[in-house]
């Protein structure tokens, strides 16, 4: 109890100490520094509009110059009266914060003092203690749990009746529904009994909770014995796992779980089959999100042919975005087009009202149409790309495959989509391409491919894609959308694929920002292709591309990035 009684009382000093972080008047200082700043920018360029005024009227340029070099002068000085508005109107919100405004408008020597860098390790120190706290919570709740049901027992409580409203209790001491407190009791237990590893990293800070539960839910259909091993592999080395983005530990962990017990693995993913579904919830502004809980294969085909229309419908000239257009193409097939029995009693069985006869009939439902229109789809061109062994593929090797943009999935079902298609299921008989992928023996960073599909720049791009599935900036797993230069094009950065990285879109353009710099190196012990990001505050962080199938010895725990 000695050590409960230190941690009320650490919490209580953490809670002084953050609710006394906060000065708002700093704050206000910064705002009033940039407006400064946009002001003094903005009369720069009055003053330039107005120097080439004068020099064109100096040396009799033509009336057409002038009007447009005086009407340019005019909108600078409309924008540096703007701005200068705005710079007094942060200046005034100075004072009342308890502020000490200048004669400046602002106390540019305490502006001057704040430290990016200091801040950045706050934020960082702060996160690796709050993930500690959390797990320190996780191991109170399991205490907690323990000597509730010790309690009933000593009370006479029926054994089967023991447990009950103690999740409650956790769930209104963390303000959460009965239903989520079951949850983190749950979690707890898992993490606590039978996930020491993962229990080490959460309590170093290294992992958040969201992320150890994700290592419990990857691994529990595994026996004791397996989730311990699975656990040793991910978690044993924590400085590894603390630099795993949340979809790079996913897939490690149900890669780990697969190679150990791959019979249960696709058993559990045929059973999860009967588990989807279809939801509606709020959203903000009269919006709704639609989930649907489907098969990979279904999903990927879905999502792939909505891309399809919207890129089809943007290079034809519709000025809706990307997003929009598949928004509407999903509404429109499935609220116009009638049902139809195609996929009769399998998954895919999406049979509803009759199609309208030859007749004219309209089969019986309001706004039917004259089209026999069907909610099937069938896009034999939509390209699914797996990157498996050539021994996954034609032997019983079980080394799961990669799904491009998406997770390693299992040697069976990624069997299954090529050599086995499921024309029954849903009227779709795909055309398979293969194409040989070359690696290193060692390392297995990937070297070469064929390239006789495609002209050199695309195949360029295929190759960057394949070899690093997701954007490479340390923890992103979003989508590779953009190509870049890692030593930039201005700056003498050649157009290979050595110097060249996937990024998604939101990333290729922060890097834009003044002091980022980056440059080509090499994994841990070789590994694979690496990328050396620094940021304005000097901090360097290592992405490495994921392992491909086949890695000779690697371990699937094992970090791909890391922080300098």
């Amino acid at each position: 109890m000695q050590k409960c009684r230190g941690l009320l009382e650490l919490g209580n000093s953490v809670l002084e100490s953050c609710g006394s972080f906060f000065d708002p008047a700093m704050l206000a200082q910064l705002d009033a520094a940039l407006a400064h700043e946009f002001a003094a920018q903005a009369r720069a360029r009055a003053d330039d509009a107005a120097g080439e005024l004068d020099s064109a009227i100096r040396g009799g340029r033509s009336a057409e110059t002038l009007a447009a070099l005086s009407e340019r002068l005019s909108a600078a000085k409309s924008a540096a009266s703007k701005a200068e508005a705005r710079f007094a109107q942060a200046t005034d919100v100075i004072a009342p914060l308890g502020g000490n405004p200048t004669s400046a408008g602002f106390d540019a020597v305490a502006v001057g003092q704040i430290s990016a860098a200091t801040l950045i390790d706050v934020i960082d120190k702060l996160e690796t203690a709050k993930n500690a706290m959390a797990a320190a919570q996780a191991h109170a709740q399991t205490l907690f749990v323990a000597s509730q049901r010790l309690s009933q027992a000593q009370v006479g409580v029926p054994k089967e009746r023991i447990g009950k409203g103690i999740a409650h209790q956790v769930a209104l001491a963390r303000h959460e529904s009965p239903h989520r407190g079951r949850q983190l009791c749950e979690l707890a237990e898992v993490l606590v009994r039978e996930l020491p590893c993962s229990m080490d990293a959460f309590s170093r800070g290294s992992l958040n909770e969201f992320r150890a539960r994700i290592v419990a839910t990857e691994t529990v259909f595994l026996s004791f014995e397996d989730r311990a091993r699975v656990d040793r592999c991910i978690s044993g080395d924590v400085g590894a796992v603390e630099l795993m983005g949340t979809r790079e530990l996913r897939a490690a962990a149900r890669k780990a779980a697969y190679q150990l017990d791959p019979e249960a693995f696709v058993k559990r993913g045929q059973k999860a089959v009967g588990d989807r579904y279809v939801s509606l919830r709020p959203a903000a502004d009269g919006m709704t999100f639609l989930t649907a809980l489907i098969p990979l294969k279904q999903g990927v085909r879905i999502l792939n042919t909505l891309t399809k229309v919207a890129q089809s419908a943007r290079a034809a000239g519709d000025e809706r975005s990307k997003g929009q257009v598949m928004a509407d193409a999903l509404m429109h097939r499935l609220i116009q087009h009638a049902a139809c029995d195609d996929g009769a009693g399998t998954i895919s069985d999406h049979r509803g009202a009759p199609a309208p006869g030859a007749d004219g009939a309209g089969g019986g439902w309001p706004g039917a149409v004259r089209e026999p229109w069907c909610t099937a789809v069938r896009e034999p061109e939509i390209a699914l790309e797996l990157v498996m062994t050539d021994r996954s593929l034609f032997g019983s090797d079980n080394e799961p495959a990669v799904l491009v943009g998406y997770e390693p999935i299992p040697a069976p079902t990624a069997r299954d989509m090529i050599l086995q298609p499921d024309t029954a299921a849903d009227g779709f008989s795909p055309r398979v391409w293969l194409k040989r992928l070359f690696t290193h023996p060692d390392s297995n960073a990937l070297l070469a491919m064929d390239s006789r599909a495609r002209v050199f720049p695309e195949g360029m791009k295929e190759f960057i894609r394949l070899r690093d599935q997701r954007c490479q900036t340390l923890y992103c797993d979003a989508p590779i959308r953009e190509f870049d230069h890692i030593k930039s094009y201005a700056a003498g950065g050649p157009t290979t694929t050595e110097n060249g990285q996937g990024l998604c879109t939101d990333c290729n353009q922060a890097k834009e920002a003044p002091g980022w710099q980056f440059q080509r190196g090499t994994g841990p012990a070789g590994e694979g292709w690496a990328t050396e990001t620094t940021t304005p505050t000097g901090r360097r962080y290592v992405s490495v591309a994921p392992p491909l199938p086949g890695s000779p010895g690697r371990n699937p725990g094992r970090s791909k990035k890391r922080r300098c």
